[in-house]
């Protein structure tokens, strides 16, 4: 079997995942800004590394888990303002929606949930060792890193300085010494929130904020550390500028960076309004259809949300349901069916984490074991390998032990009261039994052998 090998955007190659599995693994993924509700684009890299936080475990390594929340930024004080209530009171109402959201996805919570707000002595500190090893300068609207002297800049985006202008993300200011410079500390204007520091009253710049919570939680390295790939630059860059400068040692080993989620074949947008909160889909589909969704596109390419995605998720999850539900009864156990089929799923994540590879054996699993369903060798050995690997994709329908079975029990009831009122020819309410549960998502399909049912998710 292939040793883990992931794609490392630091030096633009995948790599062997050289890790002791003797000690922890601090891995770090940046988390939300919280001013409105998460969508799928936001989603994609919490339930993406979340898998691969799981497959790590599974494989023998202990994982420090760390994912922060950005509680105090523009956006969420733009709001407040706009609202007429406190910042806080919008980052508390939308960082306990963005954990229900996590929840309801069936992510794991992670070890560390760091907010920023919480953090804020840690940043003055992080800030004060930065001033004093001579990488700061002050300006009138704040405290500013001086890039020109940390000499690697650029080598996570592959920029070089001098190629570099001030784009849309780097505000131009005339007192500053680059335009590439960013802020460590903003000082506060009229009726914003601030804290005191020894610069004077202000809030963190977006990109102390997440080097401080890193580190804070990794005694101030990181084997891992994970994000969307619009982070690369200036975020992740700027992290690294700051962390390396202050510690003097690499601040992240193993760089991954997820592709983004498209709408159509347009970028999401929320300026254009075509972006899907989490919140609106999962009142549309079960959790599992949207994770199948987010893990049907290798996490570096961009994943397109359209109808034939999403219809190809519903099968696929229509297909483990069906088959779940046919060995309810069969004791699942590994045996050499189990053995062979796992070796594949294994390396297709050694390779990059490819979920639509790992995912795609499972079918093919199910689709052998569907063709010798008279087998129950094989059956069980395929039931073990999906309830196993559940453990790290959770796309087995989960039914709750009170309530088994009964949703099912209720429809095939249905289907009985419609086949006596056929035989006694009152169509009328046989057609009204059959039309009532297709408006509900239940298609009936009549065939010889009796009438059966499937779900459908539009």
């Amino acid at each position: 079997m292939k040793s883990l090998e992931v794609y490392n955007t630091l030096h633009r190659k995948k790599e062997k995942f050289n890790v002791d599995k003797d000690k922890t693994i601090n891995f770090y993924t940046c988390g939300p800004t919280v001013y409105n509700y998460i969508h799928i684009g936001n989603a994609r890299p919490y339930v993406f590394f979340d898998v691969v936080r799981r497959y790590l475990e599974k494989i023998g390594y202990d994982i420090n888990y760390i994912v922060n929340i950005t509680d105090i930024d523009d956006k969420i004080i733009n709001k407040a303002n706009n609202q007429n209530v406190s910042f806080k009171k919008i980052a508390e109402k939308f960082s306990k929606e963005y954990i229900q959201d996590l929840k309801m996805l069936k992510v794991e919570i992670p070890d560390y949930m760091p907010k920023a707000t919480d953090t804020i002595p840690d940043m003055i500190k992080f800030i004060k060792k930065l001033e004093k090893k001579g990488f700061t300068y002050t300006t009138d609207d704040g405290v500013y890193f001086r890039i020109d002297k940390f000499e690697s800049y650029g080598k996570l985006s592959n920029k070089k300085i001098e190629d570099l202008k001030s784009g849309s993300r780097v505000a131009v200011n005339e007192d500053k010494e680059n335009p590439l410079d960013f802020a460590l500390w903003k000082f506060s204007k009229p009726d914003e929130p601030s804290w005191e520091s020894p610069w004077g009253k202000g809030r963190p710049g977006w990109h102390i904020e997440c080097s401080t919570m890193g580190m804070k939680y990794s005694d101030n390295s990181l084997d891992m550390h994970a994000g969307g790939e619009d982070l690369i630059f200036p975020h992740h860059e700027n992290e690294i500028a700051q962390s390396e400068a202050a510690t003097g040692k690499q601040f992240a080993k193993y760089w991954l960076h997820n592709a983004y989620v498209n709408i159509e074949g347009m970028k999401m947008s929320k300026s254009l309004g075509n972006f899907k909160t989490v919140r609106d889909l999962l009142e549309k589909y079960p959790p599992e259809i949207i994770r199948l969704f987010l893990l049907s596109t290798h996490y570096r390419k961009i994943l397109d949300y359209n109808d034939s995605t999403i219809e190809n998720a519903i099968k696929k999850y229509e297909r483990i349901s069906n088959f779940m539900s046919k060995v309810e009864n069969i004791e699942a156990e590994p045996n050499e069916i189990y053995d062979s089929f796992d070796k594949r799923v294994k390396n297709r994540m050694n390779n990059d984490f490819n979920t639509p590879g790992a995912i795609g054996v499972l079918m093919e699993a199910i689709k052998e074991a569907n063709k010798k369903d008279e087998d129950e060798n094989i059956l069980a050995g395929v039931k073990y390998l999906l309830k196993d690997w559940n453990m790290i994709f959770s796309i087995i329908p989960e039914r709750k032990e009170d309530f088994a079975g009964i949703e099912d029990e209720l429809i095939n009831l249905l289907i009985k009261v419609r086949e006596k009122e056929r035989d006694n020819k009152n169509f009328e309410i046989a057609d009204y039994i059959r039309d009532r549960l297709d408006e509900l998502g239940i298609v009936l399909e009549d065939a010889p052998e009796g009438t059966r049912f499937k779900k459908k998710y539009k």
